[in-house]
């Protein structure tokens, strides 16, 4: 928390939904919790809602890759792994088509809506993707 302060984060008066840590608004404007990274605040449950499946279905998305590249490495042991890595891309499919259409009908909500909403778990962690 003080490497957040010290670098110019202000403190909010939300409290990340997992931990009950304040959470951290960036210069960037994204807010972030100090063990969790980033979180999402959200105007209202059916909000809240939405948020939650797009972060089932993006942990989904990489339960899923992991999954295939098992697969494709089992296959190149000689296990005949067709069946379940063509289930696997199926799952794979689903969930960026579901994904795709949550995101074109409605729009992610921005990181740091309004202040006094519910803080939402984005399931990506601080450092995943970065690099």
């Amino acid at each position: 928390m003080a490497d957040l302060l010290r670098a110019g984060a202000a403190m909010l008066s939300e409290r990340c939904p997992i931990c009950g840590l304040p959470l951290f608004r960036l210069r960037s404007g994204e807010v972030v919790c100090p063990v969790h990274g980033r979180v999402y605040i959200v105007r209202d449950e059916s909000e809240a809602s939405r948020v939650t499946v797009q972060g089932v279905l993006e942990e989904l998305e990489r339960v899923a890759a992991r999954r295939i590249a098992e697969m494709v490495e089992a296959a190149g042991r000689g296990e005949d792994t067709a069946e379940e890595l063509s289930r696997w891309l199926d799952v794979l499919e689903r969930a960026e088509r579901i994904l795709s259409s949550l995101r074109s009908a409605s729009g992610s909500p921005a990181a740091g809506g309004p202040r006094g909403g519910v803080a939402v778990e984005r399931r990506r962690r601080r450092g995943e993707g970065e690099g």
